[in-house]
């Protein structure tokens, strides 16, 4: 069974808060297997899209979205990231362990660009296990 200690929280806290100082990126926070924000969020001064309900919602659909998608990793090989380009935002996942990192940035944002600053950024963080 994998935990997420003070600590981990604190470092990932760290990370979310470096990437989101990047131009064109709106918020970036890592939501646990549950998908609840656990840390990071908005940038300062950014306006949700959506509401909070929605924004709980939507990080709900994106751990269970994860979840499906592992299912074929046997197959295919486990998942990098996952992006979605739409006309009014652009959406990143990231997985650490059972954890997602969830990047929304401005539509014409370089996802490239941005993937690569995630995974200098995250993939040091070591979640503990417990």
């Amino acid at each position: 069974m994998t935990g997420t200690t003070v600590e981990d929280i604190k470092k990932l806290d760290k990370a979310c808060k470096e990437l989101c100082n990047e131009n064109k990126i709106r918020h970036v926070g890592v939501i646990n297997s549950l998908g609840r924000l656990i840390a990071g969020g908005f940038k300062e001064g950014t306006v949700p899209l959506l509401d909070n309900s929605k924004i709980a919602m939507t990080y709900m659909q994106m751990q269970l979205d994860f979840k499906m998608r592992q299912e074929l990793d046997e197959i295919l090989g486990s998942i990098d990231y996952i992006a979605s380009r739409r006309t009014k935002q652009l959406i990143i996942n990231v997985p650490i362990k059972d954890n997602l990192v969830v990047i929304a940035a401005e539509p014409d944002a370089d996802d490239k660009e941005i993937i690569k600053k995630a995974e200098k950024l995250f993939d040091d963080i070591i979640i503990s296990t417990i």
